[in-house]
């Protein structure tokens, strides 16, 4: 490939990844974290590492993880400080991959703002995600 493709093709990228969001197109969804910091699971990733995928990666509720078509789908997680007092002081976004299913816990009861089902049952969006993350 000649020289000036290779960086038209990368200020495409460049461009794509520096590009701010509309503000239509985020999405509210609830966030919590499980123990560790591995997670193969229903994406069928066997080594989240040596594929690329790191530490910060997430399970998808039943209303994100679309039939398994969302796996390896990347993520911008904002924490509304106005919403919550769990955000991380200095910086209140991280980047996910999705690299497993959050399944409802159909035994739960609803409570509260909850649905039966837990953090993970449908409609709601939710990320659980790796520690790391």
């Amino acid at each position: 490939m000649g020289k000036r493709f290779l960086h038209q093709l990368l200020a495409v990228v460049l461009a794509l990844f520096v590009s701010p969001a509309r503000s239509g197109d985020w999405l509210p969804a609830t966030a919590t974290f499980y123990g560790g910091a591995n997670g193969c699971g229903a994406c069928g990733y066997s080594d989240l590492y040596e594929q690329g995928y790191g530490i910060n990666n997430a399970a998808l509720s039943t209303a994100l993880f679309n039939d398994g078509a969302s796996c390896g789908q990347c993520y911008v997680i904002i924490c509304d400080s106005s919403k919550t007092g769990w955000c991380k002081p200095g910086n209140n976004w991280v980047v996910v991959s999705a690299t497993n299913f959050c399944p409802p816990n159909w035994d739960l009861p609803a409570s509260g703002e909850l649905p039966a089902g837990g953090w993970c049952a449908p409609p709601r969006p939710h990320f659980d995600m790796s520690q790391p993350a």
